[in-house]
């Protein structure tokens, strides 16, 4: 008896069958399917299919699969299930993160922006931003500078300040400095939240907008699964820039001397350096390569799931000896303790290994040195000793770049842990309280070791070690309350309210020596050297932000919709009276497709949402209390000529200062036809940013105080937000394409009156080439309009440019025709105009894909119309007056009347100041580029038998395979490269972007 009843309950029987998308009926891979009641379970593979051992006494299964809605099916005598479920593109269905919980897509009534892991897996990029440009609209991703391991600059919706504009980042509950250190094969989904009514629930730091990233986690009562993904790949430069050729140079050389009526130089008339020996931008920029890593492994029983992940990333650079290398590793875990308790824990180790070298400045910069080095200087001598410019000052003062990259031993590494706890209890039906916990910590070290350097033009006669420690961390606490109930089938009420508290901490440590009489490598460490010349240390400054907030939602029906949120945030950068912000939001829906009227006539249009909505947010990200001064010691004084040290106020309080403040407008519209088969969103948004905190004007008194921080400045960011999607195919074959664009006005509405703010200078010319004036938009390019080229002596003397001008006797034919802008017969200060916006008119995207028998290829394009970038380092490259190599295009100079309107002539002095800022480096930023490209191929499970080898896809990829664009530089796409958001689109030549194939294989266990 007691072996039969142990057979009858080891009796199993095998279902399966195939689990589809709901309005495609594509094949859905990962779906997770359990016995309720049981740790029995599956998932599907890469096209659907299931097979699943139950046990007889079995009754139903459950299908759950992230932004799909969960079924239960009742098995009764069928073995074998097609099951179809509502797919996240019809928006039916999904659920998406708001902020303090999550909420049905069909409810929501602000703007959020989805993008699921599967978009953005085994990409060979080592942020996650970077996977997303081009395929969510009003988010411009701007990388640039292309070194490995570079943080891309994020702006949602415009520049909307002068100060740090970057979004929130939100990881798993917990805010972070980044998503840097995220393996992008981590990441389940991410939520963009871009209007006020979505981000308010943030306050005071969602100014900018808000990205929340939620990372995988295992499923209830799923089986033991393992997933692994592997790809290799190698990257090149997509362009060089064309130079002049040593014969070329030497050619241009001798001419400026001719032109000037002055003896050639000797050195010009050496034979030696008529002959090309180097092309210093392929001898620095090689071939690069991208090898990436990582492997799950997630399950679960009934009571608890758990997912276990580590990566390896490893990115050597286009230049020799610069490398980002990532090792990550992630537990994520929930528990049900009992049916109303549950206890969970998103615990990520990152360790960051980084060298990358100076491409921004034109003294030392790695790119401008290698397009200004001479060509006919070998990289090595035939002796071995490096090539250098030391022979003479016609040569130039920079060094063999070659040498600087293979010589300078300097790294960086970051020891990140982001961690977050979690309890929630359901106190009664439909009532929730969360607690959670969070930390974020990280601790940086950056090392530097120059050896001492006599063979090169910059000399150094002493090795130098540098060295810099800090560790960084913000501990976070919260709990809130989430009330969820529906009455009569017909009243939605769901509210949170909670309360939030955040502090960091740090401290840090510099310390530099010099004079190092052995460089072996097991040598340098500080206390080797013999002179200490900087050693300095000290506490960051602590902050703490303590908030309270509340949101309601209430919907009517299902068709008629309101979100109201509300946050107080309290910040120890302000001061007591100026403490606290206060940030209210409110956002309207309407269901127009749900009534009656609307669905007995309008038959083509399945569904039709309108929302609107309203509110303030606030932005923190500035100077730590500047309404304390500063007193500073060591400050050196004289007092009857004798020498005394004491302390200064080195910077003035500001007691008002208070918080950037933002209010935004909001207005969409969602449209489904053709049974949601094509989709489209149309949003209009207006924001505007005041108590923008920008520099007082420098008062006309002696002193050297800084001069805090005031809240006067005003700007708008306007636009519309257009997105198109459509799936399409039957039987074997499915395909989609979608297209967005966002278009952006920005202009700064306030500011001190008649007055501007500029950007650093830049360039040995040491030109000013961004202000930001009242009614222009912010890092507008400034300066003179030209009108071609004076093309003899009769031209200089009858132009009315130049006709009351001292200092017409230095302009010569073949100089630039300078426009007198306000018409007093002088080319002057008060000449210099607005020459171009730097911030993109309209950014757009286009993706399609098509699946065919296992087969997928997908690609993203990605474009900017409607922008101007200042090529700064095209206004060197074409400067005679230096004594470096130039743009090829310098052979287009004029040389005698009618050979050229727009290259002026070669001279040694340049009396017309023709390289100063102006139109002539002014270029169209437009371009259009195919960002990524992949064909797969899935092998089914079939082929692997009973290996335990559920599917194994292989596929190629391809990044930024190509970009058309007229603009001349290294690349068109042009960030931030310094001075903050008051110089954008300015090209200083910094580390170019690289064009990458990969090839590799995804395997699930």
């Amino acid at each position: 008896m007691s072996c039969l009843l142990a057979t009858a309950a080891l009796a199993q029987r095998t279902i399966s069958g195939m689990v589809k998308d709901a309005g495609d009926s594509s094949g859905l891979p990962g779906v997770n399917i359990t016995v309720p009641g049981t740790t029995t379970g599956t998932i599907t593979d890469a096209k659907g299919h299931f097979s699943l051992q139950v046990p007889e006494s079995a009754k139903s299964l459950t299908f759950s699969f992230m932004g799909y809605t969960q079924q239960t099916l009742a098995i009764g005598s069928q073995t074998t299930f097609s099951v179809s479920l509502q797919s996240t593109s019809k928006g039916l269905g999904e659920v998406v993160v708001v902020g303090y919980g999550t909420q049905n897509r069909r409810d929501v009534t602000g703007t959020i922006s989805s993008i699921k892991g599967s978009d953005i897996k085994n990409l060979p990029v080592s942020d996650a931003a970077q996977a997303i440009q081009g395929k969510v609209p009003g988010v411009d991703i701007v990388r640039s500078d292309g070194s490995p391991g570079s943080e891309p600059n994020i702006r949602i919706r415009g520049t909307g300040t002068i100060n740090n504009a970057d979004p929130l980042v939100i990881i798993d509950g917990v805010p972070a400095t980044g998503m840097s250190d995220v393996n992008p094969n981590d990441i389940a989904s991410m939520e963009i939240l871009k209007d006020a009514s979505s981000s308010a629930i943030y306050g005071t730091r969602a100014a900018n907008g808000v990205v929340i990233i939620t990372t995988k986690k295992g499923g209830y009562g799923e089986k033991t699964h393992a997933t692994v993904n592997v790809y290799k790949g190698t990257s090149n430069a997509r362009r060089y820039i064309p130079l002049l050729t040593a014969p070329e140079l030497v050619q241009l050389k001798q001419e400026r001397y001719t032109n000037d009526g002055v003896a050639i130089n000797a050195l010009w008339q050496d034979p030696y350096y008529a002959v090309q020996r180097t092309d210093w931008q392929k001898a620095l920029i090689g071939t690069g390569s991208t090898t990436n890593a990582d492997v799950n492994l997630r399950g679960g029983s009934a009571a608890s799931n758990y997912l276990f992940s580590a990566g390896y990333y490893d990115e050597k650079g286009l230049i020799q000896n610069s490398f980002f290398k990532r090792y990550s590793f992630r537990i994520n875990s929930e528990h049900k303790l009992g049916s109303r308790v549950k206890v969970g824990e998103n615990l990520q180790l990152t360790y960051r290994n980084s060298r990358g070298f100076d491409t921004y400045s034109s003294q030392t910069g790695l790119i401008f040195s290698a397009l200004r080095f001479n060509p006919a200087i070998p990289v090595k001598n035939e002796d071995g000793s490096w090539g250098t410019a030391k022979a003479s000052n016609e040569l130039g003062d920079i060094n063999n770049p070659v040498f600087t990259v293979e010589n300078i031993d300097a790294y960086s590494k970051n020891y990140r842990v982001l961690a977050s706890v979690y309890a929630e209890v359901q106190i009664l039906d439909g009532l929730s309280l969360r607690v959670n916990g969070g930390y974020d910590g990280e601790i940086y070290q950056q090392y530097s070791f120059t050896p001492a350097i006599l063979d090169q033009t910059r000399v150094s006669a002493n090795a130098d070690l540098w060295q810099r420690n800090e560790n960084k961390g913000a501990a976070l606490g919260e709990a809130f309350l989430t009330y969820n109930k529906t009455f009569n089938n017909v009243h939605q009420v769901t509210l949170t309210g909670g309360y939030s508290a955040q502090k960091t901490h740090g401290d840090f440590f510099r310390a530099e020596r010099w004079g190092y009489t052995d460089e072996a490598a097991d040598q340098r460490v500080l206390d080797n050297g013999t002179t200490v010349y900087n050693a300095s240390g000290n506490y960051n400054a602590e902050t703490a932000i303590v908030s309270g907030f509340v949101r309601a939602f209430y919907g009517y029906k299902g068709k008629y919709l309101f979100t109201g949120t509300f946050r107080a945030d309290g910040s120890s950068k302000f001061p007591a009276g100026n403490r606290w912000g206060y940030f209210p939001a409110f956002s309207l829906g309407w269901r127009v497709s749900d009534e009656t009227f609307f669905k007995d006539n309008v038959g083509f249009m399945s569904n039709l949402k309108l929302t609107g909505g309203w509110g303030q947010l606030g932005n923190q990200n500035v100077k730590d209390y500047q309404y304390l001064a500063i007193v500073t010691k060591d400050r050196k004084y004289s007092f009857g000529g004798n020498p005394y040290t004491g302390i200064w106020n080195s910077s003035l309080a500001n007691p008002s200062i208070t918080w950037e403040k933002a209010e935004m407008t909001n207005i969409s519209a969602e449209m489904g036809f053709f049974k949601d088969a094509l989709n489209a969103t149309v949003t209009w948004f207006n924001k505007k940013t005041r108590d923008m905190l920008v520099p007082y004007p420098e008062l006309d008194v002696h002193g050297t105080s800084t001069i805090p921080d005031q809240n006067i400045g005003q700007m708008s960011n306007k636009g519309w937000e257009i997105e198109l999607a459509y799936q399409g195919g039957k039987k074997d074959v499915h395909y989609h394409v979608g297209v967005n664009a966002s278009f952006i006005r920005n202009r700064v509405t306030r500011l001190y009156s008649g007055t501007y703010i500029s950007s650093t200078r830049y360039g040995r010319q040491n030109q000013e080439i961004s202000r930001t004036y009242e009614g222009q938009p912010i890092a507008s390019f400034y300066g003179w309009k030209t009108n071609g080229i004076y093309q003899n002596q009769a031209a200089i003397d009858n132009d009315p440019n130049v006709a009351k001008d001292n200092n017409r006797a230095d302009i010569k034919p073949g100089d630039v025709r300078f426009v007198d802008t306000d018409g007093d017969g002088k080319i002057t200060e008060s000449d210099r105009t607005n020459l171009g916006n730097p911030n993109p008119r309209m950014t757009y995207g286009i993706q399609a894909g098509i699946d065919y028998k296992g087969f997928d290829l997908s690609a993203t394009f990605a474009g900017v119309t409607g922008l101007k970038l200042y090529n700064a380092d095209r206004m060197q490259g074409l400067d005679p007056t230096y004594s470096y190599n130039m743009y090829a295009e310098a052979m287009g100079r004029w040389h005698g009347e009618g050979t050229s309107n727009s290259m002026p002539r070669m001279s040694l002095e340049d009396a017309n100041q023709n390289a100063r800022t102006s139109d002539r480096f002014v270029e169209s930023g437009n371009y259009f580029s195919l960002r990524n490209v992949t064909l797969g191929y899935t092998i089914p499970s079939r082929v692997w038998g009973k290996s335990g080898i559920s599917d194994i896809r292989v596929y190629a990829t391809g990044q930024n395979v190509f970009m058309i664009t007229k603009y001349k530089g290294l690349n068109p796409e042009l960030g931030y490269a310094s001075d903050g958001n008051l110089m954008r689109g300015v090209d200083v030549a910094t580390y170019p972007q690289a064009r990458v194939f990969t090839f590799g294989a995804s395997m699930n266990f």
